[in-house]
């Protein structure tokens, strides 16, 4: 399945680019990468900003990169490339590169339920406590959808819009469980 990789952000809470720190055996964006790959999210289409699409070594030829020059414009200026490198008529999932401890078992088990959501419905995404998670799963109408997007909300605005179009599923902590603070990092790590 197509697959967009939002990965282009300033990490301005982290004080670093959170993107590019360890994480096992790696750094963060290339677990997140991996995950993905692994759990069938394939091609990726990935978003990053200059600095994290110089650091990104390996290239695999299912990895597709854009580059956001200027980040600054928020989260929905990184949407609008990865929509212009989207197939058209095809479904696709979105993930954020700050979630490495989202599995491809997790990846895989989302993607089976995205497969069977119900007619009438277009999007499908973990979910805790009415909060959404990542990824979320949508069904090919939903790239023009997302192309009035702006500013750092992305897409959260147009989804409400449609929200009867939604199906959740609840979802272990994996999928909210991102690194925005030095805080973040050192006990989230820490714990795995």
């Amino acid at each position: 399945m197509n697959s967009i990789l939002l990965a282009a952000g300033l990490s301005k809470r982290m004080g670093v680019q959170k993107l590019l720190l360890p994480f096992g055996e790696t750094t963060v964006i290339e677990t997140v990468i991996e995950n993905m790959n692994g759990g069938g999210l394939s091609p990726i289409i990935a978003v990053f900003s200059r600095e994290v699409a110089d650091a990104v070594q390996e290239r695999p030829e299912w990895l597709r990169i854009g580059i956001n020059n200027a980040p600054e414009r928020g989260q929905s200026s990184s949407l609008a490339i990865a929509l212009d490198m989207l197939p058209d008529n095809e479904d696709f999932c979105i993930m954020l590169g700050d979630l490495p401890f989202v599995g491809s078992e997790e990846i895989k088990r989302l993607c089976e339920c995205f497969s069977s959501i119900p007619p009438g419905k277009t999007v499908f995404t973990p979910c805790r406590n009415g909060v959404f998670g990542h990824p979320m799963f949508y069904r090919s109408l939903w790239k023009n959808r997302f192309r009035t997007a702006q500013g750092d909300a992305g897409g959260r605005n147009i989804l409400m819009d449609h929200k009867d179009e939604i199906s959740v599923s609840e979802a272990p902590d994996c999928h909210f469980r991102d690194l925005d603070t030095p805080d973040d990092y050192k006990n989230l790590v820490k714990k795995n």
